[in-house]
């Protein structure tokens, strides 16, 4: 999972914000610089101009957005099917702030759209130094936030919770300051996710893993790769790594799930969330006693033949 942080325009920002929108597009012309690694999901961090302090004048963050959609638009295209979600009140005033950052200063023949919801605003500004983390006030576009440190999103939006939501966006969408919390939670996971994955199934065995996941996960529960699933409570947040036991190599399979076992194991342990998540492994069959005993001494959590409700 990818967080970037983007250099924002104050007063886009602004009129989100006024306006209580939780989606919106975020745009920019597609000469500009590409994002090569951006999928559905993903945070994007409004680095907004204005909100400079100190020396080094560091841009604050004002809020994020969740990566629904991506497209590419022409300008009238845009503006049909945004309108003001695009952050200005008027088609005018669109093309006029559009032209202003062009190096041309002409209006692009496409623009670059992302679609963002669950978009969420802060009372004041955090900024990325607040975590120890230092960027060059000379960045023109945007920064991977997670690229050295899976904790850092989930540090940002600590923070965020401590500083509370804006309490004119509450007003429209009843928003609570936990918003935070969870959200740093299942981006925490996502990165560990990213982090560990490696290419042990075949396309085949992933589907039918994917099936098996279907057959037992409910409403709250969610995919977090092609081969595991979350289940988030209000106080605890569970991840389960399904092991088919009628599958060939089955012991080189249960081999590969205690070791992602114990990498999310060891991840969680170090962070600040190791009260409110556990790991099991899932077999959708019963187990034999030998490979009871296993997970018994390794201290591997397990469910058999999962059925939850």
């Amino acid at each position: 999972m990818s967080s970037i942080a983007y250099i924002t325009d104050h007063q886009m920002i602004e009129y989100h914000r006024l306006n209580g929108n939780r989606i919106i597009n975020f745009w920019k012309p597609s000469t500009m610089k590409k994002i090569s690694d951006f999928n559905p999901g993903d945070y994007l961090f409004f680095l907004a101009k204005g909100t400079e302090k100190g020396e080094k004048r560091e841009k604050g963050i004002l809020g994020y957005g969740k990566l629904e959609k991506t497209y590419t638009l022409t300008f009238s295209q845009m503006w049909a099917r945004f309108g003001t979600k695009n952050g200005y009140p008027t088609k005018e005033a669109l093309e006029e702030a559009i032209i202003k950052i062009t190096k041309t200063h002409e209006l692009p023949e496409y623009l670059s759209c992302f679609q963002l919801e669950e978009v969420t605003f802060f009372q004041a500004p955090v900024y990325l130094s607040e975590i120890g983390m230092e960027i060059s006030n000379k960045i023109e576009s945007y920064i991977y936030i997670d690229k050295t440190d899976v904790q850092n999103t989930s540090k940002i939006l600590q923070l965020a919770n401590d500083v509370g939501i804006d309490m004119w966006s509450a007003l429209f969408h009843k928003e609570t300051e936990s918003v935070f919390i969870k959200d740093a939670q299942i981006n925490f996971i996502q990165n560990i996710c990213q982090k560990v994955k490696t290419n042990m199934y075949s396309r085949y065995e992933e589907t039918r893993i994917q099936k098996y996941c279907k057959t037992i996960m409910t409403d709250h529960q969610k995919m977090i790769s092609k081969t595991e699933f979350i289940d988030v409570q209000k106080d605890m947040i569970s991840i389960y790594i399904p092991c088919l036991i009628n599958v060939s190599d089955f012991n080189m399979k249960l081999q590969y799930c205690i070791g992602h076992y114990m990498l999310y194991e060891s991840y969680i342990k170090m962070s600040e969330f190791a009260e409110e998540m556990e790991v099991f492994i899932v077999f959708n069959r019963e187990i034999d006693e030998s490979t009871r005993k296993l997970l018994k001494i390794g201290n591997v959590k397990y469910k058999e033949k999962l059925a939850i409700v």
